[in-house]
């Protein structure tokens, strides 16, 4: 490298550097070491590696001009263009040399003591994390990697350096909170995810925040801190509470003086950083330390070195941009204000989850690695119904088989580990290990039947996954998501006949150009994570009721147990021998798909019968039925054109109501309101763990079970017109009460992603209860 120091005639100058290393072990070890030299002004001029003699030389360009230069010997930068100020921060031995018109050669003569090469390489700090975003489908929340976006990672102020910069006002401020304990007004109650934060109450027009960890409990008396300081949490131990335990800290800031205070502030991290965050966020500054991009998993890791001088542990604060239309970027992660979203105390190599809402934050499909058991690496893996794993539903669960008893395994065997059946559209999703191209395995076909018995009926709705690839625009490439259509379509044998209803395995070579990718959208992504589509409602169909619980005409109730099959091809059609090839079926073996899925073989649990794997689900596409029948007093009914009741303060008053599915595989909700006040609430879940099933029929009947009756609630007029009264309102009730009655009756089957699959029903009904005569007409 070679750069003149000021404008002239450039002259040659040849520039030594001999370094003594000093050790005061015997087994130090060795440093990649450079030598730097920088002109008065701190430009960059020249470099070279230290050999293992200790010398570096190199040339540079002088003119006549003197100069004063200046010689560093420090760690290896792995930036193209060293930088004076991070030599120095990390501990870089200096000499400045005066040169003089006419000079050939300068000398530079340092020795580097052991404990300055050490901490060129102790001071490193290992940054490593996630950055996420939520995306909702189906009224599911799924983490999605957010890829190719740039995270900056910048270190805040310690304490100790921010501190002394608050004005007087602020300190008298923290004075008297801390002298009184007195908590001011509380902070709002937020869910977080994971890292940071107590969150200020909003000011106006607010920045949008990201919160991260469980949700945050009001601060006053119950607000928590993480044992590493770096968040407000709610799963650690009270923290501003604690103010009237810190008898130092409140002594001086009652008599202390403004030194005094400000090292005991100092010296309290963990009840000052909230505080700091909360009052006076602003105070905060920072500088960048490092970069990284993150992969297609939404992974970043970057290092950085902390420097000799410099022995608090980082304070480390988090932004990131990517790409959204050629060279055009988005801050995507910039959460404000700094010193609530700030990672207090970071540990090297404690992992960090970020999650963006940016509408600009493009994210892949969810790439957690799947392992193969006992590390097989030829499997094909039969992850989910939709988002739901099979680990979930009884029968293909090997936990659930090992730690539920047997006959309940039985009565819910297809059912969701929570009781549900399924329905609506369900898309199987499958995912295949790359190694199986090499094998020559090419397509798969899923096929379904009724029960347990009779043939598998291949299912033909077209599956469409999406690739990624760059269009070109005027202002640069624009990137794009394109479908391919991979099945099911008839694959050619050799002798010119052709193999009905097979799909292509989408390996990454089967792209038609770019690589297969997530969709912006979410309908698309659902699209794109899904291996085949079974329409169960249309092959399985259920009961519909008309407005007075009739049965709707043409409608029955065909629910039950149905199999799923996954059978493979090869480029010909022919069915692939996974035993001669060493193919394993396999199934998820954890509670979510959000980490590592580690997998089980799926031949233990009886679900590989030949070259097939065959799972059994229990479908159910009956809908609900609510009806709210007119409230009554014996044998009088409210009237049905004003909905009005008479009564006297004793009567009992019957409130019948009817929820029915006829498998019990609903909740329903029934509520009493007089004004705006709840009188009367019964609730009703099946899914209560504490309702058995029996073998025969796996759904729990709901207590209404019969469309035409039930068991009514009842209340007297005393209790109705009483109950749950607002203050000011005269004790004895009212005299006449208008009253509203809703019912909700919810299917609880899901198609994997959600549960809303149009099979609830609802009622609502008015009525008037009056102890006194009204006019007749």
């Amino acid at each position: 490298m070679a750069t003149k120091l000021q404008q002239g005639k450039p002259t040659a100058l040849n520039i030594a550097v001999q370094v003594r290393f000093q050790a005061t072990s015997n087994n130090a070890p060795k440093v990649d070491a450079h030598a730097y030299v920088f002109s008065s002004e701190a430009a960059p001029l020249g470099s070279a590696p230290i050999n293992e003699k200790g010398e570096a030389r190199f040339s540079i360009q002088a003119i006549a001009a003197a100069d004063n230069l200046r010689v560093l010997v420090g760690p290896k930068l792995d930036d193209k263009q060293p930088d004076l100020d991070e030599l120095v921060r990390r501990g870089a031995i200096e000499q400045h040399l005066a040169y003089r018109p006419g000079q050939r050669e300068l000398v530079a003569s340092l020795t580097v003591f052991e404990p300055n090469w050490l901490c060129w390489l102790r001071s490193a700090v290992f940054v490593q994390g996630q950055l996420l975003k939520k995306v909702t489908i189906g009224g599911q929340q799924v983490d999605f990697p957010v890829c190719n976006a740039t995270v900056e990672v910048y270190e805040v102020d310690p304490l100790y350096i921010i501190i002394p910069k608050l004005p007087v006002l602020v300190i008298d401020r923290l004075r008297d909170i801390i002298a009184n304990a007195r908590i001011p007004k509380p902070l709002i109650d937020v869910p977080v995810r994971g890292g940071p934060v107590p969150i200020p109450q909003p000011g106006p027009d607010p920045l949008p925040l990201e919160f991260t960890g469980a949700s945050l409990r009001k601060l006053k008396g119950s607000t928590t801190l993480a044992a590493q300081s770096h968040a407000l949490t709610a799963d650690s131990s009270a923290t501003l509470t604690k103010l009237t335990e810190a008898t130092e800290l409140r002594y001086l800031a009652q008599a202390g003086s403004t030194l005094q205070f400000q090292q005991a502030l100092i010296q309290n991290p963990v009840l000052i950083r909230p505080l700091l965050c909360w009052l006076y966020p602003r105070f905060v500054t920072m500088q960048r330390v490092g970069t990284a991009t993150t992969d297609a998993c939404g992974h970043f890791r970057t290092l950085f070195f902390q420097g000799c001088h410099n022995h608090d542990t980082p304070d480390l604060y988090f932004k990131a941009t990517q790409h959204i239309f050629g060279p055009i970027k988005a801050t995507i992660y910039a959460p404000t204000p700094v010193a609530c979203h700030t990672w207090w105390d970071y540990a090297s190599g404690t992992d960090v989850k970020l999650y963006t809402s940016s509408p600009f934050a493009h994210t892949c499909a969810p790439c957690p690695p799947v392992v193969g058991p006992s590390g097989a690496s030829r499997w094909v893996a039969f992850l989910a119904i939709g988002g739901l794993p099979l680990s979930q539903v009884y029968g293909a669960s090997k936990h659930l088989r090992d730690t539920r008893p047997a006959s309940e395994v039985a009565a819910r065997f297809g059912l969701t580990s929570d009781g549900r059946p399924f329905g609506g559209l369900l898309r199987p999703r499958l995912l295949f290990a790359n190694e199986l191209e090499s094998l020559g395995v090419r397509h798969y076909q899923v096929s379904w039947r009724r029960g347990g018995s009779g043939s598998f009926q291949p299912l033909k709705d077209g599956i469409q996954h999406y690739y990624r690839h760059d269009v070109p625009t005027p202002t640069g490439p624009v990137p794009a998501w394109t479908p391919y259509t991979l099945g099911p379509k008839p694959v050619p044998k050799g002798d010119g006949t052709f193999v009905p209803d097979l799909t292509q395995i989408p390996y990454p070579s089967v792209a038609p150009q770019g690589l297969w990718d997530t969709p912006p959208s979410a309908g698309e992504v659902v699209e794109h994570l899904t291996s085949a589509k079974l329409p169960s409602h249309l092959f399985v169909p259920g009961l519909r009721y008309n407005a007075n619980g009739s049965i709707v005409s043409g409608t029955s109730d065909e629910s039950g147990r149905i199999q799923i099959k996954v059978d493979l091809f090869d480029d010909e059609g022919d069915p692939i021998d996974i035993n001669a090839l060493g193919i394993k079926f396999v199934v998820p073996d954890v509670p979510d798909l959000t980490g590592t899925i580690y997998t089980t073989d799926a031949q233990p649990l009886g679900l590989v019968s030949g070259n097939s794997l065959i799972v059994t689900l229990h479908v159910d596409n009956n809908a609900c039925y609510a009806q709210l029948p007119a409230p009554s007093v014996g044998s009088t009914l409210a009237d049905e054109c004003c909905g009005v009741l008479e009564v006297d303060d004793g009567d009992v008053v019957s409130l019948p109501y009817q929820a029915w599915h006829p498998h019990g595989f609903a909740r329903y909700s029934f509520q009493t309101v007089r004004g705006t006040r709840a009188v009367l609430s019964r609730t009703q879940d099946p899914l209560d763990t504490s309702r058995a099933p029996t073998v025969d029929n796996p759904g729990t009947p709901l207590v209404n079970e019969d469309p035409f009756g039930g068991s009514p609630a009842t209340m007297t007029v005393h209790e109705l017109m009483t109950t749950n009264l607002p203050a000011g309102c005269n004790p004895n009730g009212c005299v006449v009460a208008g009253f509203s009655e809703t019912l909700y009756v919810d299917s609880s089957a899901t198609d994997g992603w959600g549960s809303e699959l149009g099979y609830d029903a609802s009622a609502v009904r008015a009525f008037v209860l009056s102890k006194v005569a009204l006019p007749s007409e």
